[in-house]
């Protein structure tokens, strides 16, 4: 069973169309968000709402493999703080299953996350972020404000391959910002196993 059909990465595309008004503290007027053209994650075309005190923002992808990377930046119309939703539903196209989602997303200004958003009886932990530290897949590499938003299977069901599953942060930030984002899914622990003994094996047959 699909969990959805593709995968809202929760990073953001915006056209704010002239003379509309927004109740946000500040306007979203652009975002560019790409991967890192290393094929472990493609992004697709981003679709977003204004909600009115908050931006809800989609864009479709699909992962292929991991750490998967996605670089952009937000342009706001003042120096206030937007609020996003950035909601993922990620399609499963790696070659095993995932009971643990792993996104590390930094900024180079302050930012906070609120809430999040979580496959279906499956927990979460969010790590404020902090400043000082290196930007997850930042080609430079700069330092700047990066925090971590870590889902669990909890009592819920693992991600199966062509599956998808629903992840999502909140967050607010000052002004026009540059983000990038660093995301990692976890195999099942007998699949992990698996995994290590072939890698293992193909070691071994290297080395006769």
């Amino acid at each position: 069973m699909k969990r959805s059909t593709l995968i809202f990465i929760s990073v953001f595309c915006l056209a704010f169309f002239a003379g509309a008004s927004s109740l946000v503290n500040a306007s979203l007027i652009d975002v560019n968000c790409t991967d890192d053209g290393d094929g472990a994650i493609v992004m697709g075309t981003p679709a977003w709402t204004d909600q009115g005190t908050y931006y809800d923002v989609n864009v479709a992808g699909i992962q292929y493999d991991y750490p998967a990377h996605v670089l952009g930046d937000f342009t706001t119309d003042t120096e206030l703080d937007p609020t996003v939703w950035l909601v993922e539903s990620v399609e499963n196209q790696t070659d095993f299953a995932w009971t643990d989602y792993h996104i590390d997303i930094g900024m180079n200004k302050t930012f906070t996350i609120t809430g999040v958003i979580v496959p279906l009886d499956w927990t979460y932990i969010i790590t404020p972020p902090t400043s000082g530290q290196p930007l997850p897949g930042d080609p430079s590499p700069g330092t700047g404000w990066v925090g971590y938003v870590d889902y669990y299977i909890g009592t819920g069901d693992a991600i199966g391959i062509g599956e998808s599953g629903d992840f999502g942060l909140k967050f607010s930030f000052t002004g026009t910002v540059a983000f990038c984002t660093e995301q990692i899914p976890t195999p099942e622990p007998t699949t992990a196993v698996l995994l290590s003994l072939g890698g293992l094996a193909l070691l071994r047959r290297r080395k006769k």
